[in-house]
């Protein structure tokens, strides 16, 4: 049969770990909330699951007080005598922020880790941006603002800087519409312009457009590099190199008295 175990009497509890068995007592069961750990195999158990009154003969404990700041000696069957260690009880104390972070394991160095964080997310941010700006290169390389940022970068990635192109930066440097002097109803138009980026870019067309003087477009075309350029071999703008123009158009009458020069891809 048998025996019931009340919370007055002298207990004992059986490690499941190593089959220890420890003296108890109702009042550290109910302090410890009835977890406990094993001096042997430091195992943490509930001490409840295997809770049964004491068996033993309390002359053989060396002391009969509560077992909560001491450790206490008890006898197995055999009479062999077995060591318990001090019981683990949770207590509600209060933490500091560090140690509500980093846990138990927090030590005299653990100033360091959120500088180690605060540089992983760094590294992380600055890699982040760097692939935004790669991916949108060739929409970018036409802002002043980042061309530098970017030819740099292709100096360690690879580039099509045959992509490169930067209109705004194709200046006009002279620009004159005559009438022509061997062929009636024409014009002559001449003119130079240069690269002032710091990459090559490719040759863009020319738009010319004759308006009146109330700025109503009479006439208008665009113009391939070939029909204009007076060197047909050259193939892309070189940074800082002026390349001259020269072509013939229509005249389109006196009404046509302002002009206007313009670079489309």
């Amino acid at each position: 049969m048998s025996q019931s175990v009340q919370l007055g009497d002298t207990l004992q509890t059986t490690c499941p770990g190593c089959g220890s068995i420890y003296r108890i007592t109702s009042e550290h069961l109910e302090s410890a909330r009835g977890q406990v750990q094993c001096s042997e195999c430091n195992e943490v158990f509930n001490a409840l699951l295997t809770l049964e009154n004491y068996t033993g003969n309390l002359a053989d404990s060396i002391y009969k007080d509560s077992p909560l700041n001491h450790h206490t000696v008890n006898r197995k069957a055999s009479g062999q005598i077995e060591k318990p260690a001090k019981t683990s009880i949770p207590l509600e104390t209060s933490v500091s922020l560090k140690q509500a972070m980093y846990g138990s394991d927090y030590d005299a160095q653990s100033p360091l880790k959120p500088l180690l964080w605060l540089a992983g997310i760094l590294i992380l941010l600055i890699v982040a941006i760097i692939q935004a700006v790669y991916y949108q290169r060739y929409k970018l390389i036409s802002t002043p603002h980042y061309q530098q940022q970017i030819l740099n970068l292709c100096q360690l990635l690879p580039c099509d800087e045959s992509r490169f192109s930067s209109l705004s930066q194709i200046k006009l440097l002279e620009r004159n519409i005559f009438t022509h002097p061997t062929r009636a109803n024409a014009l002559m138009v001449s003119g130079s312009f240069v690269n002032d980026a710091s990459f090559s870019q490719a040759i863009p067309g020319l738009m010319i457009s004759l308006s009146d003087t109330r700025g109503k477009f009479i006439a208008h075309r665009l113009f391939k590099p070939e029909e204009y350029l007076d060197d047909k071999s050259l193939k892309r703008l070189q940074p800082g190199v002026a390349v001259q123009f020269r072509l013939e158009i229509h005249d389109p009458g006196n009404d046509a008295l302002a002009y206007e020069f313009e670079f489309l891809v």
